[in-house]
């Protein structure tokens, strides 16, 4: 707007301020002498003001909306909570993930690396303190679809952390029961195999809980995972619960087969011939099983290291056996030239593994007790 303009809008609304002022006082000055006059003036002016103000300052239809609010707000709240529980989740792969750092992630978690669960699962309480707080919100259908996809994280992350936790234990007690067996301890291998069997009870229980309670598509709903990470970490944990149980087997199978070797060395030094033949075959039938378990494996971490000395112990005495046999036979028919080659081949198959001598001190003693020559 101009000044000009301005000006002039300024100047006729103090004209019209003025002309107002006139009337006013013309209509108060009679109220002393004209009462008559003043009812008159007083309903003239009154009347239109009560209608004015009603037009103007009736805000009863604003205080409406806080109603309209209020019913917006609580869907409103219950997605930010819905969010924070998300993130809840996310923060607790991330604490599943820094125990295999700095070289691993959530996947690399596997039975060598100390699962603390209770270290590692207040992001987990969180996000069920979350879910606890949603029961006081009406959700919609998007917002409970929401809470059930993210529950069964919770679900899916929980179980995984319990399942890695029994782990732990189980391979603590494999541990132990290969010390029994390479400690000769074999009248104590039993009991540490049933340990090890005793302690993938609850690892098995928390996988099918894991399966039961969760799906691999409710991973889409937090950033750290994807759903392929479900089928991948569920396959993982198959494949350890599954080879600590045949290894638990394999360790049996192990023990046996070198009790019936010692029960050979027995009755072949002692000159029954003829038993010490059957007792060293059936020795070698139960070394050569045990390889033929271990020769397909692709083993765990965990079990890496037993498995490659297994097979390398099951192989050789599986020969050396089967060979001790065939020198047992030949001494049973009293072909001594025979026998000597045989036991020389014998020892020669039995060394084929440097483990053989270490972890088997019988071998190498039963071999210092045959004769140099025999007539």
């Amino acid at each position: 707007m101009n000044r000009r303009a301005y000006l002039s809008a300024t100047g006729l609304l103090l004209l019209a301020g003025c002309s107002t002022q006139d009337t006013s006082e013309t209509t108060t000055s009679p109220s002393t002498s004209t009462p008559e006059s003043t009812t008159t003036a007083s309903s003239t002016t009154e009347s239109p003001s009560p209608t004015t103000e009603t037009q103007t300052s009736t805000p009863e239809p604003t205080e409406e909306p806080p109603t309209t609010e209020t019913e917006t707000e609580a869907p409103d709240k219950a997605d930010q909570i819905l969010t924070l529980a998300q993130e809840d989740l996310d923060d607790g792969v991330v604490a599943f993930a820094d125990l295999a750092a700095p070289d691993g992630g959530f996947q690399d978690l596997n039975a060598t690396i100390q699962f603390p669960f209770d270290d590692v699962s207040a992001p987990l309480f969180r996000a069920r303190g979350h879910f606890g707080t949603l029961t006081q919100y009406e959700l919609d259908e998007r917002q409970r679809q929401r809470l059930a996809r993210l529950e069964e994280v919770y679900w899916f992350l929980w179980w995984t952390g319990k399942t890695h936790e029994s782990l732990n234990v189980t391979l603590s007690r494999t541990n132990n029961a290969v010390s029994r067996f390479y400690g000769e301890e074999y009248s104590r291998v039993d009991s540490a195999v049933d340990q090890i069997t005793d302690s993938l009870e609850p690892a098995e229980e928390s996988l099918d809980n894991l399966l039961d309670e969760s799906s691999a598509s409710s991973l889409d709903e937090i950033d750290e995972l994807e759903p392929d990470d479900y089928d991948q970490k569920v396959d993982a944990l198959e494949r350890e619960i599954s080879q600590f149980d045949a290894f638990a087997d394999v360790l049996v199978s192990m023990r046996n087969g070198v009790r019936r070797l010692q029960r050979g060395f027995d009755e072949y030094l002692g000159g029954s011939y003829e038993e010490a033949t059957e007792t060293f075959f059936r020795a070698a039938v139960a070394f050569e099983d045990v390889s033929e378990a271990l020769a397909d494996v692709e083993p765990i971490e965990a079990l890496d290291t037993y498995v490659e000395e297994f097979a390398c112990l099951s192989d050789s005495l599986a020969r050396g056996s089967d060979t001790l046999g065939e020198a047992a036979t030949a001494g049973d028919l009293d072909i001594p030239e025979r026998q000597t080659d045989k036991e020389d081949e014998a020892q020669t198959a039995f060394e084929s593994c440097e483990l053989t001598a270490e972890k088997i001190p019988s071998i190498p003693a039963f071999f210092d007790e045959l004769p140099d020559e025999r007539n």
